[in-house]
């Protein structure tokens, strides 16, 4: 790496006690708009900076100035998720807003270059997280505004592109392959991004002006754009090395997540057409718990251990020392079987959703998905303190 985020390291464990508190919220709160708030502003914002922190440097190639300003970020961001957990949101989007454009201020001095093409699917994240607090002060203001603007502004524009953008670049590193063999499948993948700013757009028109019937085709159309990202990045990159290397744990919850992706863009359809809004709940599950965290897990046990390893290893690496192997911090064994059981833990937490209710799946979820967070992380602090 060019460059090791410390920072990245502390918004991770302050995503994951975020997820618990959203967990703790749906346990003992009906009210779902306390919920989504905390899994959106808390586990998966803290998510997307602490890997931006680390990813966008790396990606100019460019030291980030001023490191100490990124806890300033942190400390911000802290507050933000304590006054979303006792639901003030008037103060918690206040300092989301102070967490979000100081984080920008910060991180938009390193970019340089737009071109590759995970650079401009991050670049639309980072667009649309700079449009986000202007939402959220109208609402602190009381101007009148549908929710779901707000929401989905975060989880199409910000979420998904970053998710994309940064899959586009991981998946195809870890087969060694390089995106786009041909002219044709060129032209898809460096298309696909433009194409999706336009249905978010479209997307938030709909849920502005209430078109149901928009919102209902977006969803479809969208659905049919994670396909073609399946096939031309993901698929294209696993088939050449498929029989030799399988597929490694992390682009399995990669797989997973987009599994779950479209059975909540699924969801989405149902309700905008027959107007099953009852169904909100369990679209924020797919969206959030399934798209969200599985993407967010593989995404951890990918990144972290080099992180680690970075930073406590590399001199003794460059002096010629014995150090540990990164790859082999997680052995792909138990890797494989968390998976398996978070897989299994969150079917569960499901079923138990539709036909136990909140406190029973919010407890199935948090022991199955605690015991491989924690299980990861035990192996995270392994590899630092050898």
């Amino acid at each position: 790496m060019f460059y090791v985020s410390r920072v990245s390291l502390l918004f991770f464990m302050l995503a994951i006690v975020d997820l618990f508190l959203g967990l703790y919220i749906k346990a003992t709160n009906a009210n779902f708009i306390s919920y989504a708030y905390m899994l959106i502003f808390g586990f998966v914002l803290s998510t997307i900076i602490g890997a931006y922190y680390q990813i966008l440097p790396n990606s100019q190639q460019v030291k980030l100035p001023l490191e100490k300003f990124s806890y300033l970020v942190f400390l911000l961001s802290t507050i933000s998720s304590s006054y979303l957990f006792f639901g003030n949101f008037t103060f918690a989007f206040m300092f989301l807003v102070a967490t979000i454009y100081a984080f920008l201020i910060h991180i938009l001095t390193v970019i340089r270059n737009l071109k590759p093409l995970t650079v401009k699917y991050l670049a639309f994240s980072i667009i649309y997280l700079s449009l986000l607090p202007i939402l959220l002060m109208m609402k602190i203001k009381g101007v009148p505004l549908n929710v779901s603007v707000i929401v989905h502004m975060f989880t199409l524009g910000v979420m998904v592109n970053a998710i994309w953008g940064v899959q586009t670049a991981w998946i195809p590193m870890i087969y060694m392959q390089t995106l786009g063999q041909t002219k044709l499948k060129r032209v898809v993948i460096n298309s696909q991004v433009y194409l999706y700013q336009f249905l978010v757009l479209l997307t938030l028109v709909g849920f502005y002006t209430a078109n149901l019937k928009m919102i209902a085709g977006m969803a479809m159309l969208i659905l049919a754009l994670d396909i073609l990202f399946l096939k031309f990045v993901v698929y294209d990159s696993i088939k050449p090395q498929l029989k030799l290397q399988g597929l490694p744990y992390q682009i399995k919850f990669f797989l997973a997540g987009h599994i779950f992706f479209v059975i909540g863009l699924i969801l989405a359809h149902v309700m905008a057409v027959a107007n099953k809004f009852s169904f909100i709940g369990l679209h924020i599950d797919f969206m959030l718990l399934g798209f969200g965290f599985f993407t967010i897990v593989g995404g951890m046990v990918h990144l972290i251990p080099r992180i680690i390893w970075n930073m406590v290893y590399i001199r003794k690496a460059q002096q010629m020392k014995n150090v540990p192997n990164v790859k082999g911090v997680i052995s792909r064994q138990k890797a494989e079987k968390l998976f398996w059981v978070a897989l299994a833990g969150y079917i569960l937490f499901i079923v138990a959703d539709i036909t136990l209710g909140s406190l029973p799946s919010a407890l199935i979820f948090g022991l199955a998905e605690g015991y491989v967070l924690f299980s990861f992380w035990y192996d995270f602090y392994r590899l630092y303190s050898l």
